[in-house]
């Protein structure tokens, strides 16, 4: 497994060097460049040349690797235009994704309407735009995958749109939601011991990890469970530490993630 530093929140307003100099010295091994914040970095679906060729340059000069970009897209929408100009949006992502050298591109999904009636065809939606976005970058090598974010939290809906877009490079970022309870039925039992059920459940297609506060006393067993599993399945992608932290020393916060993240994985 591999470490990576999602810049959420924590990265909200570092520039580029910063990101890659306080990744550098806290551990990590790659970065998850997150999209549609305005965040400082600049990497946006429409950046331009200019700025995608530096960004390149000043990873490609450090010992970090593009472990992702994390578009924000949805696919909700009920109207077709909205739909198509994120997959457009998405389109160009993937563009850039293999300008940099990156194999993996995460969207989201991301929520079903209150109105049943509409809920199967919001699923078809998503799905299908995922089934197109798997296609075009499949041509690179390139996995495209929902994270299990939103209403797609809950596995039996995420594997729904798994199921329709039937692609082999579409595929689910797990956001570990130890979910008690679901919208679809499925739930995991309230104080469950084991997290087994549910990660059986999506273990196939989990091409990405999002971690959060591995530290918290209340989900520690659930990680420490998760990580034992990851590694008894020989999962080799990466698992990225997206954090909320923005205090006065995010290098000790950062420090001591990847020290878990090591606990963890050894």
């Amino acid at each position: 497994m591999k470490w990576s530093l999602n810049t959420y929140r924590v990265c909200q307003d570092w520039e580029l060097d910063r990101i890659i100099e306080v990744a550098e010295a806290t551990g990590f091994q790659g970065i998850e460049f997150l999209m549609d914040y305005q965040q400082k970095h600049g990497i946006e679906w429409d950046a331009s040349p200019e700025h995608r060729r530096m960004v390149k340059q000043k990873m490609d000069a450090s010992e970090l690797e593009f472990a992702s970009l994390t578009s924000c897209v949805t696919f909700h929408s009920l109207d077709e235009d909205e739909r198509k100009e994120s997959v457009r949006r998405a389109k160009k992502t993937i563009d850039m994704t293999n300008e940099f050298g990156c194999k993996h591109v995460r969207v989201l999904g991301d929520r079903l309407p209150e109105d049943d009636a509409d809920r199967s065809k919001v699923i078809t939606n998503i799905g299908n735009c995922l089934g197109e976005l798997g296609s075009y970058a499949s041509d690179y090598g390139i996995e495209v995958s929902i994270e299990m974010h939103g209403s797609f939290s809950d596995p039996e809906l995420a594997l729904r749109l798994i199921k329709v877009a039937d692609k082999e490079n579409v595929g689910f970022v797990f956001n570990s939601q130890f979910r008690v309870g679901s919208t679809s039925g499925w739930s995991l039992p309230e104080g469950a011991e084991s997290i087994k059920p549910l990660y059986d459940m999506i273990a196939e297609h989990i091409t990405m990890v999002h971690t959060h506060q591995m530290d918290d006393p209340k989900q520690f067993g659930y990680y420490k469970e998760m990580f034992d599993l990851l590694k008894e399945d020989g999962y080799n992608g990466y698992v990225s530490y997206e954090g909320a932290y923005v205090g006065p020393d995010p290098e000790k916060v950062l420090s001591l993630y990847t020290a878990l993240f090591r606990a963890f994985t050894s």
